[in-house]
């Protein structure tokens, strides 16, 4: 090789190390302004809406976490189900386990109030979650412990009375007794 060569090579080499560099520096920005957003969200401050549409995924996710805890049900919930058509596995998993816990925070909260006609369904919607969210990642240890909880809540509904039904002369059942796959008998 001659010297312009060289110099032509060793040009090309800076340019494409700065280039790199401003990659980087542009990556490391957007991370930055992402985690301020998920801190703020996290605080309990919404994002404005023109934001909020252009997210990256995780501040999406952590919006639709503090929607859920304010109570906006049908908000978190649009925002979980197009979150959960988004991103790998792993992210899916997280956004369905999410999902999961919305339905079964409402399932308990419409049972407290003996609304059991409502609170079925939105338990039975916590299930389904949290077997999407293990489908997605099998060793994902609180979507099995949740996935049971919400397992075992539906077996009480079935044993207590409604409104206006008289109840059965039958001896009540012990708690373990009804639910599926565990040993009868002594432990």
């Amino acid at each position: 090789m001659n010297a312009t060569t060289q110099q032509q090579l060793a040009l090309a080499l800076c340019l494409l190390s700065a280039l790199a560099s401003a990659v980087s520096a542009w990556q490391w920005q957007d991370r930055a302004a992402a985690n301020r957003d998920i801190a703020g969200l996290m605080a309990g401050r919404d994002l404005p809406n023109h934001v909020s549409v252009q997210a990256p995924l995780p501040v999406s996710l952590a919006r639709a976490l503090l929607l859920a805890r304010q109570d906006r049900y049908e908000e978190a919930l649009d925002l979980f189900n197009y979150l959960g058509e988004r991103g790998g596995e792993a992210f899916r998993a997280q956004v369905f386990y999410n999902l999961g816990n919305l339905h079964l925070r409402r399932a308990l909260s419409k049972a407290e109030a003996s609304q059991l006609q409502q609170a079925v369904p939105l338990a039975e919607l916590a299930k389904d979650a949290y077997r999407r969210s293990l489908r997605l990642d099998p060793a994902f240890w609180d979507a099995k412990y949740n996935l049971e909880v919400a397992m075992r809540l539906l077996p009480e509904f079935d044993r207590v009375d409604s409104p206006g039904e008289e109840s059965q002369e039958e001896e009540p059942k012990g708690l373990w007794s009804g639910i599926p796959g565990f040993p009868r008998g002594l432990p």
